[in-house]
């Protein structure tokens, strides 16, 4: 059964970039596109120049890149701000598209997976259970709080269930997802993901300059911004701008709040067939490949993280007689820390020129209201949740 949800929509095209990074829900269910036949080069160095930019800025030997002998910023922070100024600043050609998309989807991955390379797999482990517990608690703080403020703004119930789902999971990916199974329509489809996304931007910046001002440990902030801001590349930029440690922690967290998507998606498909079913109606029974929600670089992440505790990454010693006396040693996971921090960056760089102000303007106020209040409650529940448990 075909629903106004799975109808193409520019209107929230903006946020497609985000999508990937959770998985790839049901076709049926996303935007559909004619893949450009133009090479992503040009908008390859179009984000590349950006990312030197951003590299170039924050070493300046000036306030605010320079603080009483401190760098507070990181290239990850200004690569995203260059981006969404010169995405909302100048008209950027279709060539470039390509580029910007391979830039999000392809090494963004790719970063992801060479930060596995710096991991203690024993961490990976441990925090990750710790943020399965946690995210279970999310998910069920956002439901229940949309629930009421669905109820409290008068707004439909299918809009309050995609926002208390992408409130709980992954933001657009997750309303994405549950939209179909749920016959959610265009118009909610569209407020959905633009409400969850607009809130991500705006804690991928909040929360690191309070958790500085809280002076919240690495682990702390990490496990924090892993539990509460929406988006994979959000959580990303967000642990990244506080220190690496923090991206760390809060990129497994995040990868573990992810891996309820699908579980949480197939609770809210069975709780409205059921719902159809006593009123009588027919029932529409989509097949759902669950295990595509799930995104396939957590494979590669654990791999190298698992490599990385076995001490199998080792160094390597590269040698030139002829030209050079002394022989150049290079670390393995330094190598991998450092190509996995130019692709975060570079991938930034390309979510902020996807990154348009104009298109967010279609976000409703009633349900921005709504998700805003979820978020501000579940934000500092989890982080007093923090505090009383001592972690970090």
């Amino acid at each position: 059964m075909e629903t106004k949800a799975t109808t193409a929509n520019s209107e929230y095209a903006w946020a497609e970039y985000l999508h990937c990074m959770e998985g790839t829900p049901d076709a049926e269910s996303l935007p559909v596109s004619k893949p450009a036949a133009v090479s992503p080069v040009t908008g390859l160095l179009a984000c590349l120049a950006l990312t030197a930019a951003s590299y170039w800025i924050v070493a300046l030997p000036v306030w605010p890149f320079l603080i009483n002998g401190r760098r507070p910023l990181e290239p990850v922070t200004i690569a995203i701000i260059l981006g969404m100024i010169a995405g909302n600043c100048i008209p950027l050609p279709k060539e470039l598209q390509p580029g910007i998309k391979f830039s999000v989807k392809k090494l963004l991955s790719w970063g992801i997976v060479l930060l596995g390379a710096r991991l203690d797999f024993k961490d990976v482990l441990n925090l990750g259970a710790v943020g399965v517990g946690m995210s279970v608690l999310v998910v069920i703080l956002s439901l229940v709080l949309m629930l009421l403020l669905t109820r409290w703004l008068k707004l439909s119930g299918k809009l309050g269930t995609l926002l208390g789902v992408g409130t709980a999971i992954c933001g657009g990916t997750a309303v994405v997802a549950a939209a179909p199974l749920i016959e959610a329509d265009e118009h909610d489809v569209t407020f959905g993901v633009a409400t969850v996304t607009l809130l991500g931007l705006v804690a991928m910046f909040l929360l690191p300059v309070i958790g500085h001002w809280l002076a919240l440990s690495s682990t702390a902030f990490g496990i924090w911004a892993g539990l509460t801001i929406h988006q994979l590349p959000q959580v990303v930029a967000a642990g990244f701008a506080y220190s690496p440690q923090a991206e760390e922690h809060a990129i497994i967290i995040k990868l573990a709040r992810i891996c309820l998507l699908a579980p949480l998606v197939f609770i809210v498909g069975i709780v409205y067939a059921r719902h159809k079913a006593k009123k009588h109606e027919a029932v529409s029974h989509r097949k759902i490949n669950y295990f595509s929600m799930f995104p396939k670089f957590i494979f590669g992440f654990l791999a190298l993280a698992l490599l990385r505790a076995k001490g199998w990454l080792p160094d390597i010693s590269v040698h030139f007689p002829d030209q050079v006396a002394n022989g150049t040693q290079y670390s393995l996971p330094a190598v991998a820390q450092t190509c996995s921090a130019f692709f975060i960056t570079m991938s930034m760089a390309a979510v902020g020129l996807e990154t348009k102000f104009k298109a967010m303007k279609q976000t409703g106020l009633r349900p921005l209201v709504a998700a805003t209040i979820s978020a501000a409650v579940i934000t500092v529940v989890t982080l007093a949740l923090i505090k009383l448990l001592k972690i970090g």
